[in-house]
């Protein structure tokens, strides 16, 4: 295996640190800016390398020791949270102005993450015969991890939970999905079947962990062919609303930054009584919802059809009566929406607002946009888009969401120019 002394002066979308050799771009696992580091290569091509970290000569005084496991769940933990924050806001600025000709584009401060730790309030694990935990990076193999420090402690309890009553039953699954209420402290947990797996042995391993597990109020198994009849749901309150959500719904995985998210989106559309809003990539409503109160209608549009049933079951629940839910794709169904909006928000998946959705948005001609990312360099690409529309940037705002990784989610502000 190739190796090299490297100085690492950069840090790049990803996390990954940077230096150069020869005039060629080298991209370093687990280096830091500051860095000198041995390497080993794992991709040499005509313009770049990338490597990992196999010795840091000199350390940059923003490393810490790192406190779990090294199977990139945390690739950042041992980066010492300020200076996590400060390389957020960095590569957000330099994907801006690279990307999107943005040289002093309005960014305010990363908004830091109250908890650095215990923060996540869903997971996924694989399954391998004892072992629960996730791949490690780059492999499939799982890594055996006893508890995961970032998420919230209900969900550590649970998962220990598995692991006493899983052995006889270790055949029978290949993953769990647990998911935790924030707010009212309980879990539930999905066990994934495979083809060869008995429904009577999802069934006993669901009733065995719930069993052993004083706070989780539920488990729901689906394999090839089967899927448990009753569904399960948890109870989570955002923004002023219970919402109801099935294990694998999507939901901001940290709550209390979800909230400030929330609380921003509100002050900076400053929305009015008889406004009407479009939410077109809604997810269970989670913004819509809490949004909703004194407007005329929310129309929230969203492809998938287990959120789309957690929205519409929270409705009546919450007295809400002006939010109408279309399942089916933005890019398919924005064409087929009439009307007037004052406002909407945008919260695509990682690979952006697909090109219909910019150019529809164009027609409908919102005056305020809500648009959250979680890629700055998709961030990038579609911002130039709604500028071209006719849309002025008034706000980016970083917001850390995912502490102890390199994963920036940010809320920008758009107004019709």
């Amino acid at each position: 295996m190739e190796e090299l002394l490297l100085e690492i002066h950069g840090i790049a979308q990803g996390g990954d640190g940077v230096g150069r050799l020869d005039g060629m771009v080298v991209f370093v696992t687990g280096a830091l800016p500051g860095e000198v580091v041995r390497i080993r290569v794992s991709e040499r091509r005509q313009t770049y390398i990338r490597g990992m970290v196999l010795e840091v000569v000199t350390p940059s005084p923003d490393r810490i020791a790192p406190i779990t496991s090294d199977d990139g769940h945390a690739p950042w933990q041992h980066v010492d949270y300020s200076a996590q924050l400060r390389l957020k806001e960095q590569i957000v600025r330099e994907q801006l102005a690279k990307l999107a000709g943005l040289e002093a584009p309005p960014l305010a401060p990363i908004i830091a993450a109250p908890q650095p730790w215990g923060y996540r309030n869903t997971a996924r694990f694989h399954v391998d015969g004892a072992k629960i935990g996730y791949h490690y990076s780059g492999s499939r193999h799982v890594s055996d991890l006893t508890s995961d420090p970032l998420l919230l402690p209900v969900l550590n309890t649970a998962l220990a939970g598995l692991r006493v009553v899983l052995p006889p039953f270790k055949h029978a699954i290949e993953g769990v999905t647990l998911r935790a209420s924030a707010s009212y402290g309980y879990a539930i947990g999905l066990l994934h079947g495979h083809a060869r797996s008995a429904p009577a042995d999802l069934a006993d391993l669901g009733v065995a962990w719930c069993a052993q597990t004083p706070n989780l109020a539920g488990v729901a198994a689906e394999a090839p062919g089967y899927i448990q009849p009753t569904p399960v749901q948890l109870h989570d309150d955002l923004g002023g609303v219970t919402f109801m959500l099935s294990p694998e719904s999507f939901f901001q995985v940290n709550t209390p930054q979800a909230e400030r998210m929330l609380d921003l989106i509100r002050h900076e559309l400053d929305l009015q009584p008889g406004e009407r809003l479009l939410d077109a990539y809604s997810g269970v409503g989670s913004f819509a919802l809490p949004l909703a109160y004194g407007l005329t209608e929310v129309v929230a549009v969203e492809e998938n059809p287990k959120a789309v049933a957690d929205g519409v079951s929270c409705l009546p629940y919450n007295g809400i009566t002006n939010v109408s839910f279309v399942q089916g794709s933005a890019e398919r169904l924005l064409s087929r929406i009439e009307g007037q909006f004052d406002a909407a928000i945008l919260d695509p998946p990682r690979r952006g607002c697909h090109p219909a959705v910019i150019e529809e948005l164009a027609r409908l001609a919102p005056a305020r946009l809500a648009y959250i990312s979680c890629h700055p360099g998709i961030l990038a690409r579609d911002l130039g888009a709604f500028l071209r529309i006719g849309y002025c940037l008034d706000l980016v705002q970083p917001i850390d969401l995912f502490p102890q990784t390199p994963h920036i989610e940010c809320l920008v502000v758009l107004r019709k120019g």
